[in-house]
């Protein structure tokens, strides 16, 4: 089998190609229809149904892709240095990252960013409508991804000469997945995590009942303007300051009502995060997030035990990295200080999977 064909035979079949900018290429891909083709197996596609109760899992996978030259994803996966994953948050999908991805990679070309819908959102829906709270906490949210990851041989690497690190990024619900990123069975691999506005409740306990009380109400009554109502509220209190298609994504709304509450429920009953080494994490906080309260953040992660090179903090709301010409001009410069950082975390652990690789040897 050569280097560049067998476990990542996936990645020559896309469910669509575009070109995000000039000079990187955006692919899609569902594990149903990659089982559909026989690029994955049933049976394995059928464990991972009953472990994550996910009836599919939909991700993009962007690469640097320059003009007049033949490039492929599946060259990409083999020679990148390493592979960012996005994972968003509640009710949202890949889209509310509007174009960082495509900016990361224009930044760094040696990059393979992957942007996944999660957690029953988007094209990536739970197999039940409303999933048992066991597999819709943050917990189950992020062990599914990390079983995906699996599932499409991207980790382990055994086609590579060189071992790729990885990037968990997250913002909301999916920073607040990352907490619970799993810590003996990656003690070989080189990751960092980086997380915006993590929504980790474990430590707040107004808001988690807020959060429970809210996951029930969404049910009762089973009516359209309750829906609509919970809709603006959301759009009004955590996003205020957002850009438009971030809040017209919010504001579809197109998973079930028990999706929602499921989530909501799993997000405010997740335990305390049981990990011991925080020193690859980094977290950045709005000032004015209405969500996520940054003074017991702070406190919760000291008591973790974050350094504060690990913590920054900037002007704005729980979106304070989405812009446009509706958004404070604060905005604008968080998105540039977050690619700024992206970009400066891949580096450093370019650097550190560089150096792990020899001391294997």
């Amino acid at each position: 089998m050569g280097q560049n064909s067998g476990v990542l035979e996936w990645s020559t079949t896309p469910t669509n190609r575009n070109r995000t900018s000039p000079d990187v290429t955006t692919e899609t891909f569902h594990l149903s229809k990659l089982a559909q083709q026989r690029l994955l197996d049933n049976t394995t596609f059928g464990r991972f149904q009953v472990q994550t109760g996910l009836a599919d899992f939909y991700w993009e996978a962007s690469y640097y892709h320059p003009p007049h030259r033949k490039t492929s994803l599946l060259d990409a996966l083999v020679k990148t240095d390493g592979f960012v994953i996005f994972l968003h948050g509640w009710n949202g999908n890949h889209r509310i990252w509007e174009d960082l991805p495509t900016r990361l990679i224009q930044a760094y070309p040696n990059l393979v960013c992957l942007n996944l819908d999660i957690h029953g959102f988007g094209q990536s829906p739970f197999i039940k409508e409303k999933p048992p709270i066991h597999q819709a906490t943050l917990q189950a949210a992020m062990t599914a991804v990390e079983s995906w990851l699996e599932l499409i041989n991207l980790r382990p690497t055994p086609y590579r000469a060189t071992k790729p690190f990885y990037m968990f990024v997250g913002h909301s619900m999916g920073g607040g997945i990352i907490f619970y990123k799993d810590q003996p069975q990656w003690q070989n691999e080189t990751y960092g995590c980086y997380m915006m506005s993590p929504s980790m409740l474990y430590h707040e306990i107004i808001r988690r009942l807020l959060f429970q009380l809210v996951g029930w109400s969404i049910l009762i009554p089973y009516v359209t303007p309750i829906k609509n109502m919970v809709a603006q509220l959301v759009i009004w209190f955590a996003m205020n300051e957002a850009s438009r298609r971030v809040k017209w994504e919010h504001g579809q709304y197109e998973d079930p009502f028990d999706t929602l509450s499921a989530t909501l429920l799993g997000v405010s009953q997740s335990p305390k995060p049981s990990r011991t080494d925080w020193s690859q994490f980094r977290l950045v906080l709005g000032n004015r997030d209405m969500l996520v309260n940054p003074k017991l953040m702070l406190n919760f992660v000291e008591k973790l035990g974050f350094t504060p090179d690990q913590i920054r903090m900037v002007i704005g709301d729980h979106y304070f990295l989405s812009y446009d010409e509706t958004s404070p001009i604060s905005h604008k410069y968080n998105r540039e200080i977050v690619l700024a950082d992206l970009v400066a975390f891949c580096q450093q652990l370019s650097k550190k999977a560089a150096i792990n690789l020899t001391c294997d040897k």
